[in-house]
C-alpha cells in the first residue's frame, strides 16, 4: 500500500494506491499474479476491504475455472 498526497481544489488529501501479488498456498515463491489497483482510496481500510473483495473475487474466478477443466470434484474428501 503507497500513500499518495492528492492536490485538489480546497487542499490537500491522502489517499492510498495499492498493488498486490496472488500466491499459490503450496509455492509461496511462484507468483500466480501480480495486480496494481487503478483505483486510489481514501484510507487503507477502504483499500484492505476493496482489494480483499477483489482478490476472493479473482480466487473464486480461477477455482471455478480449474473446475470447469479438472474432472471429479474439487471438495472431494
Amino acid at each position: 500500500m503507497e500513500p499518495r498526497t492528492v492536490h485538489l481544489s480546497d487542499g490537500i488529501a491522502l489517499t492510498y494506491r495499492v498493488t498486490w501479488s496472488l500466491r499459490r498456498r503450496t509455492r509461496k515463491q511462484h507468483v500466480a499474479g501480480d495486480f496494481a489497483d487503478p483505483v486510489t482510496y481514501e484510507s487503507e481500510s477502504v483499500a484492505l476491504t476493496c482489494i480483499d473483495r477483489e482478490a476472493r473475487a479473482l480466487i473464486d474466478a480461477m477455482l471455478a475455472n480449474y473446475a470447469e477443466h479438472t474432472p471429479g470434484d474439487l471438495l472431494q474428501t
